[in-house]
């Protein structure tokens, strides 16, 4: 019976990074706007109904997996603080983020779909900000109880997720890759968060 269910289990991870992969690749070949759900679980070969059943919009296709980014970095946050001083363990952290995205889920095309995106739903996309902004500002001022007050901990953590937004944004209106606009935002991050000019450690 186990071994039936981790079978299941992995047939559905399987279709579920197909739909993100594909997405992803449509997504950079003719555009968010231009892609259908349709094609994409054609793409996948699968139903539109079995894409629906993974998510819930086409829009959630791009969101995929970032909580685990986020926790991902919590973790980091835990790690760094044993040594470095809270700007510096919050950049570390999100440079950490950054690299690991792509064994994350992340596939060409998703960070420039991400940018371009229209709000939609502006409710959705202020609360998975929200949500981000909480979850590494409460684990930064846990991490640094006697040292980080909470409304610094907000402001480092409001740097760091702007600074990825702008940079990114900048870079992929350069003509940059997915990957060149987030080896730019790491090298951003420690400038904004850190103050340093690099993203030496």
């Amino acid at each position: 019976m186990e071994a039936r269910s981790t079978h299941r289990e992995r047939k559905k991870q399987r279709t579920r990074q197909a739909l993100i992969d594909e997405a992803g690749r449509l997504f950079d070949q003719q555009g968010y706007e231009a892609t259908t759900v349709a094609q994409i679980a054609e793409a996948a070969g699968v139903s539109p109904r079995t894409f629906f059943s993974y998510f819930a919009s086409k829009e959630d296709v791009l969101h995929d997996n970032t909580a685990e980014r986020v926790e991902a970095a919590v973790r980091a946050i835990r790690t760094y603080a044993a040594e470095v001083p809270a700007p510096e363990a919050l950049a570390r952290a999100v440079e950490d983020m950054l690299t690991d995205s792509w064994t994350m889920g992340l596939v060409p095309g998703m960070t420039g779909a991400a940018v371009d995106l229209p709000i939609t739903s502006p409710k959705a996309a202020i609360a998975r900000s929200n949500a981000r902004l909480d979850r590494l500002a409460g684990a930064l001022t846990d991490a640094y109880p006697a040292t980080l007050d909470r409304v610094t901990a907000y402001a480092l953590v409001g740097a760091a997720l702007g600074t990825i937004s702008a940079t990114v944004a900048a870079a992929l209106t350069a003509g940059c890759t997915d990957k060149q606009a987030l080896d730019a935002a790491r090298t951003a991050i420690r400038r904004a968060v850190a103050g340093q000019p690099d993203a030496g450690r």
